[in-house]
């Protein structure tokens, strides 16, 4: 097995064709390089130089034959080198980031994404749309390194939360609604309404928001599940119902959807950024900083 150390020794006396101007140009002694010299040669059961005098030095035909092996084996192995070091770092290598669809609407992603690119120029980042229960899984796993998730009662073993965002919420509707007409909606005026919900589970936050709204006012929520934000807004865009949404997701432009505040209430949403244990530091530090720079409101 080759080490660095003796290719870049026999490659430096290859070019100075001195041992004593190689030992200069490694600031070792020149001693050690003949040492070194000998053990390679031993190694490979050939002379490599011709050793004329000290101050003239000449390749044998091993030497050349041997020599731009030499050259691409140490650039391999300081390629290597540097590669282990960017990756323990996370300079290098995969970053996967499962986020739920609030996430790209809030600049959350593009937010940390920019970050992430600023410091890490070579990183990939492979962001991938995962509803919130199989971010967790896959955090669990190993198989994403960041989540941007709605909360959870815990989290995987180990998983560390980096930043929390808070937005207030809307209530989507047609515009051929009847409360479409109003400015403001008063919660006493949502207990008949169907509430369509993205709901994934049975811990899911938006369905509980909307049974705590409506026992503000005693009433008891009818609520349908779609599975995802974009069918649930689609509904409604339709009159089947209205949803209750992130602000965020007014950006989001639905033939026939409007938005409206609801008057009295004033509980927020939040989503939570949570990286994985093996994360490496240098890539959290980007990710908080990203978000602490954030124009979205984050608390770290």
């Amino acid at each position: 097995m080759l080490d660095r150390r003796p290719l870049e020794i026999f490659l430096a006396i290859a070019e100075e064709r001195s041992f004593v101007r190689a030992a200069d140009r490694l600031g070792i002694a020149q001693p050690v390089v003949s040492r070194q010299l000998q053990r390679l040669e031993g190694n490979l059961g050939a002379r490599l130089f011709h050793r004329g005098s000290r101050s003239k030095v000449t390749l044998t035909r091993a030497g050349e034959l041997f020599h731009d092996e030499a050259r691409d084996a140490l650039a391999g192995l300081l390629r290597a080198e540097q590669l282990g070091r960017n990756v323990a770092r996370g300079a290098t290598g995969p970053l996967r980031i499962g986020y739920v669809f609030s996430g790209a609407m809030t600049a959350l992603l593009s937010d940390m994404v920019r970050g992430l690119r600023a410091a890490f120029p070579d990183l990939e980042i492979e962001p991938r749309l995962i509803e919130t229960p199989a971010q967790l899984r896959e955090l669990a796993e190993g198989r994403i390194d960041v989540a941007i998730v709605r909360p959870r009662p815990s989290w995987p073993r180990g998983a560390a939360v980096l930043a929390r965002h808070h937005e207030p919420m809307l209530l989507g509707l047609g515009t051929t609604h009847p409360l479409a007409r109003h400015d403001s909606i008063a919660i006493g005026d949502l207990v008949p309404e169907c509430f369509l919900t993205p709901q994934f589970d049975v811990e899911d936050e938006l369905a509980e928001t909307v049974r705590r709204l409506l026992r503000k006012v005693g009433g008891r929520p009818r609520i349908r599940a779609t599975g995802d934000f974009i069918t649930a807004a689609a509904l409604a865009a339709a009159g089947e119902g209205v949803i209750l949404a992130p602000a965020s997701l007014a950006h989001l432009v639905i033939d026939g959807l409007t938005f409206r505040p609801i008057s009295g209430h004033a509980e927020r949403l939040e989503l939570a950024v949570v990286g994985r244990p093996e994360l490496p530091a240098a890539q959290r530090e980007a990710i908080i900083a990203a978000l602490s720079a954030s124009r979205t409101d984050c608390r770290i």
